[in-house]
């Protein structure tokens, strides 16, 4: 469930999921890997792996080895460019060498082949489609089995409303609340299903969020512009809640010298960002790193609308 912060199954909106709690194991949080944007979480979360080892390292990606493309999560022809996913093995890329089926309803890296392999049953991401439209989607997948479709082994379904009103309404929001409500229903949905089907006996459930989401009022932006100004070569390569800046040629030690006067922003140079935030050497690393203090974003430009709701803080707080 994207954005699908811990404290929100304590709200009273999601009966199917406090009862799944109730009945079998429930943590009362996760800390995400850095950064805690989707696409890194995503990844860790079915490869094992930190960002740094895996490569997925952010939504936003440069890589002087795919020097004419910018990995952007609307960018299709990105999203499944392989090249962009060399270093990753996801858990079907393992399942299906072991001659084991998955079905994957949206999963980032379910829509390209990945050590030519993909699951049996995937989509390319449609964004349009509800809670209650997807889990009808892999119910349907998983109930179809027959001599020429054997049973999946593995599956996964994705589901974006709750990280969607988060960022339009803020955390604490009552859109936020309606759709933790939708969600929980789709799972009550699949749930019913298996069970129909004979299948729910024999499922194992794992419910996890990929990171949480913070309040950002509109006037606690960080201006990265007028930050870079005086340095024409240097850009902004990473924005938000964890900045990153790509030197171009520009003087590191100027550069930094003057983020660190900047307010509510923290930055390193590439490979001396805290251990505790994981392997950060890899070449889609910016040459500078930041962390925006909680409640903070750095943007690029002048944006005519806020986004109350952002992810991509610290991992200890997020």
């Amino acid at each position: 469930i994207d954005g699908f912060r811990a404290d929100y199954l304590g709200r009273g909106h999601s009966p199917v999921l406090l009862g799944l709690a109730n009945q079998g194991a429930v943590a009362h949080g996760l800390t995400p890997v850095f950064p805690s944007n989707t696409f890194p979480n995503h990844v860790s979360l079915v490869t094992g792996r930190f960002p740094g080892h895996h490569g997925i390292l952010n939504n936003t990606m440069v890589d002087p080895l795919i020097p004419h493309q910018v990995f952007r999560l609307r960018d299709r022809a990105a999203v499944t460019n392989p090249a962009w996913w060399s270093e990753v093995e996801p858990i079907w890329v393992t399942a299906g060498r072991q001659g084991r089926i998955s079905s994957t309803l949206f999963w980032p890296g379910t829509e390209v082949s990945i050590g030519g392999r993909q699951p049996r049953d995937w989509l390319p991401y449609q964004h349009e489609l509800t809670s209650m439209q997807r889990a009808s989607q892999l119910l349907q997948w998983l109930t179809d089995i027959h001599p020429d479709r054997p049973q999946a082994d593995f599956a996964t379904l994705y589901v974006s409303e709750v990280d969607s009103e988060g960022h339009a309404h803020g955390p604490d929001s009552p859109e936020v609340n309606e759709a933790i409500a939708r969600v929980d229903l789709a799972i009550g949905h699949l749930i019913d299903g298996l069970r129909a089907a004979g299948l729910w006996h024999q499922t194992t459930l794992v419910v996890v969020s990929d990171h949480g989401m913070s309040l950002v009022p509109a006037h606690q932006v960080i201006d990265g512009a007028a930050l870079l100004k005086p340095f024409p070569r240097a850009r902004w390569e990473w924005i938000g809640a964890t900045p990153g800046v790509a030197l171009g040629g520009d003087s590191q030690e100027a550069v930094l010298t003057t983020l660190a006067a900047a307010q509510n922003l923290t930055c390193w140079p590439k490979g001396l960002a805290p251990r505790r935030l994981g392997p950060l050497l890899h070449r889609r690393v910016p040459d500078i790193v930041c962390l925006a203090a909680a409640g903070w974003s750095l943007n690029n430009r002048l944006l005519s609308f806020p986004i109350p709701g952002q992810h991509g803080f610290d991992p200890e707080q997020t």
